[in-house]
């Protein structure tokens, strides 16, 4: 057996201590890290895949949710509205040539973050429903922890993946639930 390098060692230790920079924004003062978001958006990503029907391959899903922010470890958590200030293929380029460096000796999950980049299996579909949803459901904690910047967070919701994708709608339709009595979110 031949063990990881150690700079892939350490991508997946700074993940850790990559806090996931969009809270911030809405003033959350010690916000969830890249791992923290990856742990349960793959969790639950599996979960979902298991026991939604459908002949979805939970392992792949699972891999593929785990591994769909490794690239944040080099380049940090880019929030959203900061996106807009880089040409898109800047973006992607660069996590492309990461990932390349990350995974340069493993062809099977370069294979998979292709697949998952190309947003077109089933699987892929769900993993980008599920970190969508994950990210949702983390605003409403945060929502209910008295964080109430978090109202933007749900513009555009019901364009979104969570929402269109039929195996995460109901998650995220029940979660919402709790948030009925509050006239800032939809």
């Amino acid at each position: 057996m031949t063990p990881p390098n150690r700079a892939w060692v350490e991508d997946l230790l700074n993940l850790k201590r990559t806090p996931r920079t969009g809270w911030f924004r809405v003033g959350v003062d010690r916000p969830e890290s890249v791992a923290d978001h990856s742990f349960s958006a793959a969790l639950l990503a599996w979960r979902l895949a298991r026991d939604g029907g459908g002949g979805l391959d939970a392992g792949k899903v699972l891999l593929m949710a785990l591994l769909h922010d490794f690239h944040e470890a080099q380049m940090t958590d880019i929030p959203t509205p900061a996106k807009k200030h880089f040409p898109p293929e800047a973006i992607a380029g660069t996590e492309a040539a990461v990932i390349r460096e990350q995974w340069g000796d493993d062809p099977a999950s370069r294979e998979l973050l292709r697949e998952l980049e190309q947003g077109e299996s089933a699987e892929a579909k769900l993993v980008w429903a599920v970190d969508h949803l994950e990210f949702l459901l983390q605003a409403i904690r945060y929502r209910r922890a008295g964080y109430r910047d978090t109202a933007p967070m749900f513009v555009r919701m019901k364009d979104g993946p969570a929402w269109t994708h039929p195996i995460t709608r109901p998650v995220l339709e029940d979660y919402l639930a709790d948030l009925s009595d509050d006239p800032e979110t939809p």
